[in-house]
């Protein structure tokens, strides 16, 4: 993790930050030297995810304590309007302030028989696109744009937007060509557009609002329903997508940016961040 504190005094509420790139972004930003608020429904017991031992908010803390960064955990379902805000009013109660709003909840695959992650995949039972259960669109979409959208206006309302200044980062995916799982690829879209609204409207205010896409990420689920061959030279790891996010959060500049999605390789150039292993993978890395 990066050494450069450029975050020091910043506190960031980062949702979904129990696995995946939600925690590699706690971890990052907690090494920038920001108070991490590190929110999501999977705690030591009640795990939505259990394919991996510990994906739990209270490793996530851990990991960052190890590492002599500050965070806490706090459990959150980001759909729930009225636990959004107890989560808010609880935050502004010990911290003051929230600086950073980083959306990356997403309870997308909880339900689904592949939980791979691959953003990618087609709809594993084979059937006929119209054969798509009715509930899967309806769970992205309130698992991710909706979950979104009731986090970016219960921060706006009661932190930011008084205090007219702050970033709101929301993770996403950039649809490849040709489009792929069609309830996850307008899911996603429905993402991006409200963020594309949310910047027109935030411009004025000095509050940026940008979404970041990394490529495909070696998250540990990935990791263990994918074939490490599969993987290789196609993947980048979660810190990459993080390491975008901090640059943001650190970027006094960053309302530039506002309203749009922006590709984490993209980010790397214009920055100059790189990931674990010291590489910028390109922009079509990992795409099909």
């Amino acid at each position: 993790m990066s050494e450069n504190k450029t975050l020091t005094d910043t506190v960031a509420l980062v949702s979904g930050a129990s696995r995946g790139l939600g925690r590699a972004v706690a971890r990052e930003l907690a090494a920038a030297g920001a108070q991490v608020i590190a929110t999501g429904r999977s705690r030591r017991g009640s795990a939505t995810q259990t394919a991996v031992d510990d994906l739990t908010l209270d490793r996530t803390v851990e990991m960052i304590e190890e590492a002599g960064g500050s965070a806490e955990a706090v459990t959150c379902d980001h759909t729930d309007p009225a636990a959004v805000r107890r989560l808010v009013d609880d935050v502004l109660a010990r911290h003051g302030r929230i600086d950073v709003l980083v959306n990356n909840a997403w309870g997308g695959h909880d339900h689904h028989d592949e939980a791979s992650e691959d953003p990618a995949s087609e709809d594993p039972s084979g059937e006929e696109v119209w054969d798509e259960p009715m509930t899967q669109f309806r769970d992205m979409l309130l698992a991710g744009a909706y979950s979104d959208f009731v986090t970016d206006m219960t921060v706006l309302k009661h932190a930011m937007g008084p205090a007219g200044r702050g970033t709101i980062i929301t993770t996403t995916w950039h649809t490849p060509e040709p489009p792929a799982w069609v309830p996850y690829e307008s899911s996603k879209a429905a993402k991006n557009r409200l963020v594309y609204a949310l910047g027109h409207h935030l411009r004025d205010k000095g509050i940026a609002c940008v979404a970041v896409a990394p490529g495909w990420m070696r998250t540990e689920l990935m990791e263990v329903h994918h074939d490490p061959r599969e993987l290789d030279g196609r993947t980048e790891t979660p810190h990459y997508a993080a390491r975008a996010v901090v640059a943001l959060a650190a970027d006094p500049d960053a309302i530039r940016f506002t309203g749009r999605t922006m590709d984490v390789a993209v980010l790397a150039r214009d920055y100059g961040f790189t990931d674990l292993d010291g590489t910028q993978p390109d922009l079509n890395a990992g795409r099909f």
